[in-house]
C-alpha cells in the first residue's frame, strides 16, 4: 500500500495482476530446493501468464512515459519498483505457505508462524521511517512528516474509537489470511493467486 502514494490505484492493481507467475516461479524455485513438489509446467498457461505480466509491463511503461515532469516520472518510478517488491513477496508469501501445508501444519499454524516474523521485520520500519503527513493531516499533527507508530499514538490521542477500528481490522485480516492459505492447501499458491485476480479484474 506504500505504493499507492506514488502511482494510481490502476497502475497498482495491473502490477498485482503479475502474481500468478511469479508465485508459479516461486513454487518452482522452491521445488528445485526439495522445498515443495515439482509442479509440471503447462505451456499453454505460461504463455498466457506471460502475455499478461508483458501487457502489464507495457500499460505501466506508458504510464511512466506519459507523466511529463520528471519529478513525478521519479516518483513513480519508486511506485512501481516498490510495487514490484511487493508482488514478488507477495507470491513467495503463498509459494511459503504452500510449503507449510506440505509439513501438515494447519491453517492457524500457518498464519500464526507467519505474523511473527511479518511483525518483527515491520516494527523498525513504522517505528523509525518518517513519512510525509498527508492532506490537512499536518496542520492537525503540526508536523509535516511522522513515522506510523507517531500517527498511532496521535490518532489515540485525538480518537479512540478509531484505533479501535484498526484492531478489528487486524481480526479481519487474520480471517482472511486463514481463508487464503486454506485454498493455498486445498489446491495451490498459484491457483490461489490466479483466483484473486477476479476482484482485480471487476475494479
Amino acid at each position: 500500500n506504500f505504493s499507492l502514494g506514488y502511482i494510481s490505484i490502476a497502475v497498482n492493481l495491473i502490477i498485482r495482476s503479475c502474481l500468478p507467475l511469479s508465485t508459479f516461479l516461486s513454487q518452482q524455485i522452491l521445488a528445485q530446493c526439495k522445498l515443495y513438489p515439482f509442479k509440471p509446467c503447462r505451456p499453454k498457461e505460461i504463455i498466457l501468464m506471460t502475455i499478461g505480466v508483458l501487457c502489464a509491463g507495457i500499460f505501466t511503461l506508458a504510464r511512466l512515459l506519459a507523466s511529463g515532469k520528471s519529478s513525478e516520472s521519479s516518483n513513480m518510478m519508486l511506485g512501481v519498483l516498490v510495487c514490484i517488491a511487493s508482488l514478488l513477496c507477495g507470491s513467495l508469501n503463498l509459494a511459503l505457505a504452500g510449503v507449510l501445508g506440505e509439513t501438515k501444519l494447519n491453517v492457524y499454524d500457518t498464519v500464526a508462524y507467519m505474523a511473527i516474523p511479518a511483525t518483527l521485520f515491520l516494527l523498525p520500519i513504522a517505528a523509525f521511517l518518517q513519512k510525509p503527513v498527508p492532506g490537512e493531516w499536518s496542520q492537525v499533527f503540526g508536523r509535516d512528516t511522522m513515522s506510523d507508530l507517531e500517527i498511532l499514538r496521535g490518532v489515540w490521542a485525538l480518537n479512540k474509537t478509531t484505533v479501535a477500528w484498526l484492531v478489528l481490522s487486524g481480526v479481519l485480516s487474520f480471517l482472511y489470511n486463514v481463508i487464503q492459505f486454506s485454498i493455498v492447501h486445498t489446491l495451490s499458491p498459484s491457483a490461489t493467486a490466479f483466483g484473486g485476480n477476479f476482484n482485480k479484474a471487476a475494479l
